[in-house]
């Protein structure tokens, strides 16, 4: 582990971690912050009402390091836990953390240094997905680092391997944050939140280098009905208008990210056992008919995996056919993440 590095002088981080029922994990997740080569940093603990040991465990580590702060407070959701921390936090540059994962020790010291070289708004790591079993999936293009504009920045965050719509990968600006805000009440409140933050953000840079360990717990979305991330795949077309408004040389690639987010909707459906339900058939209905509209001019700017292209023409000849090979690829290989 490198030494911890004097950066007491440079800019306050803020970082701020939502707790909820992670007394298993929330030590660990805690100590990997607490870690941080990146010396100056205020720690927001924001215990979301958690009806386990977390509140206690919060006021434990705030009495240990002063660079702990906790709230308390009835719960609310993720995005209203992040607004609370962001509303209290006084740092120059803002950062998240889910307080079931944990970071490498240097995190926030690269994430501070590609800002400040690039003389960028917005900075945004990688992470790596961690299962139960100790399996590991690592979701990025290697050895890559972007220097991107407001307007490439909606091109990249459309395909995956080259960015991410985490608030974990981001260190951000107060100045760009502004009254940015995570939508509340939902989830998939990542989505419109990033969106706001590339929109605001005149430079954005991206290290592929994983620094974050992403936990995966086993059966938290597949086997949940109430987890559909309508949040997300409206935020996905409000980004589209978007960029169909002000970057309009973007937005094959936004069109792309749009069927991504349709597609992995309905295979929520599917995976739940509701694609029969008549507001999923008329879902799959509309993504296929969104497929085909769009698709040859996604094809002419977007080079698609082979996978991907065929994805896609399933679900443009016919949903149902798309569903019975999806099931079938899913049966096959249970232990590949979609």
């Amino acid at each position: 582990m490198p030494e911890k590095t004097r950066t007491e002088d440079l800019p306050l981080i803020s970082v701020i971690v939502p707790v909820y029922k992670v007394e298993r994990y929330l030590d660990r997740c805690i100590q990997s912050i607490v870690d941080q080569t990146y010396r100056n940093l205020e720690i927001i603990l924001v215990d979301d009402g958690s009806p386990d040991a977390c509140p206690d465990m919060c006021d434990a580590w705030a009495a240990r390091d002063c660079r702990i702060r906790v709230i308390h407070q009835e719960n609310r959701g993720l995005g209203a836990a992040r607004n609370s921390g962001i509303r209290i936090s006084t740092g120059e540059l803002i950062g998240f953390v889910d307080s079931d994962d944990w970071l490498e020790p240097t995190m926030y010291e690269v994430l501070y240094r590609s800002l400040t070289k690039e003389n960028a708004d917005t900075s945004m790591i990688t992470g790596v997905l961690e299962y139960p079993n100790g399996r590991q999936i690592y979701l990025y293009h290697p050895d890559l680092h972007l220097v991107m504009t407001t307007s490439e920045s909606f091109k990249y965050i459309n395909l995956p391997g080259y960015s991410t719509i985490s608030a974990w990968s981001k260190l951000i600006k107060r100045s760009t944050l502004g009254n940015i805000r995570f939508p509340e009440g939902c989830t998939g409140e990542d989505w419109q939140f990033t969106y706001d933050i590339l929109a605001a953000s005149v430079r954005t840079t991206f290290d592929s280098t994983p620094q974050y360990h992403y936990r995966q717990v086993a059966g938290s979305l597949s086997n949940t009905s109430t987890n559909f991330n309508f949040a997300g795949y409206e935020a996905t077309k409000n980004m589209v208008k978007l960029v169909h408004q002000k970057f309009p040389e973007q937005l094959p690639f936004a069109l792309y990210g749009q069927m991504r987010s349709m597609v992995s909707l309905y295979d929520q459906a599917l995976v739940t056992g509701h694609a029969k339900e008549q507001q999923w058939r008329d879902f799959a209905e509309d993504t296929r008919t969104f497929v085909n509209q769009n698709m040859k001019a996604v094809t002419e700017s977007v080079t698609l995996p082979r996978g991907r292209r065929l994805q896609l023409k399933l679900m443009a000849i016919s949903p149902t056919l798309y569903g019975v090979f999806f099931l079938l690829h899913k049966r096959i290989h249970p232990e590949r993440s979609k």
